[in-house]
């Protein structure tokens, strides 16, 4: 291995002096910062300053957007407080609708079981009074029947000419 040798050394050739070598370098190197600053730097920049507007116009829009959302969140918050309060509302008055509807019905129901049970009560009397009707004239027509019976066996041929006369008699004698 050779002598150690710092990176910074400026290495040329031998003809070349370190002035001239120096001289050449810093002639290079400005036209390369020349190049930089009048060509590079503006499109750069231009880029840079595009890029800018653009994550502000983002930001202006995500700020818009937060305050919009917080706009509908309270928005939406103030709607189901309301919807918690009109549910309860209406819950409450469609109670006192099924309520009403309950005592409706139940009055037409008691007046209707109350009509049916007298037209009941009414068909009950008029058959009661019919069967004491036939009662009456089957017992009529047993105790007429038993009459003929007994009469048949008690009454001989000149007691009921006797009978059928006098009961003849009394006929005429009726007004």
């Amino acid at each position: 291995m050779g002598p150690f040798l710092p990176p910074w050394l400026l290495e040329h050739t031998s003809e070349v002096t370190d002035l001239q070598w120096l001289l050449v370098r810093t002639a290079g190197f400005a036209a390369l910062a020349f190049i930089v600053v009048k060509f590079i730097v503006p499109v750069v920049s231009g880029m840079l300053n595009s890029r800018l507007r653009a994550i502000e116009e983002t930001a202006e829009q995500v700020r818009s957007t937060l305050e919009e959302t917080e706009r509908m969140r309270d928005d939406y918050r103030e709607r189901l407080d309301n919807i918690a309060e009109e549910t309860a509302r209406r819950l409450e008055a469609a109670v006192a609708e099924a309520d009403q509807l309950r005592q409706h019905i139940e009055g037409e129901a008691r007046q209707q079981s109350e009509a049916i049970v007298a037209q009941t009560r009414a068909e009950l009397r008029r058959e009661h009074e019919k069967a004491m009707a036939r009662l009456r004239i089957e017992f009529a027509e047993d105790v007429v029947e038993a009459a003929r019976f007994a009469a048949s066996r008690t009454l001989t041929q000149d007691r009921q000419a006797d009978l059928v006369g006098a009961f003849v008699r009394e006929l005429g004698a009726a007004p």
